[in-house]
């Protein structure tokens, strides 16, 4: 079976991963998504962050990527349940990925490189921009600090909590 999925595209912006694959892992983004966890990719073999990812195919099914990467990130063994909630999220998550096409995550959403006018309500912020921030910081890394690794910009783009 091949699946098309991401794993690491380069070394470019960021990168703390160095495992063969960098096969990513489900978006860990937490509550302080400009700390990276909201637009850093996750390997799902060493937990690292990377900035790019490009599409590939890969000689596996969605449920043995579930698995691999519930158990290296929870260190238990996984429920059918959260291997079919896994899938299901991804399978979303990566339905416009393509193989050979390099992609950046944000706030939940992966995004080609050359994504321009965006604009979405994410896990966490609404987002109106020219272009992708990461691929901005390829010329002066600095622009992190006052966007996407501001927190700043999420507090001040930040969707109305939800009453559970």
């Amino acid at each position: 079976m091949r699946t098309v999925y991401l794993v690491k595209a380069n070394d470019d912006l960021i990168s703390h991963c160095s495992c063969g694959d960098g096969r990513i892992s489900f978006p860990a983004q937490m509550d302080c998504p400009w700390c990276g966890c909201g637009w850093l990719f996750t390997c799902m073999t060493c937990r690292r962050a990377f900035a790019f990812a490009e599409g590939v195919e890969l000689e596996t099914n969605w449920e043995e990527l579930a698995l691999e990467d519930i158990r290296n990130s929870w260190q238990s063994e996984p429920s059918e349940d959260d291997v079919a909630s896994w899938v299901a999220a991804m399978k979303v998550i990566l339905a416009n990925v393509e193989p050979g096409k390099q992609y950046a995550i944000l706030d939940g959403f992966v995004l080609s490189v050359d994504a321009t006018a965006i604009e979405f309500e994410g896990w966490h912020a609404h987002h109106h921009l020219d272009s992708l921030p990461q691929i901005d910081a390829l010329e002066d890394r600095s622009l992190l600090d006052t966007s996407i690794g501001s927190r700043g910009y999420w507090t001040s783009r930040a969707l109305p909590k939800s009453e559970e």
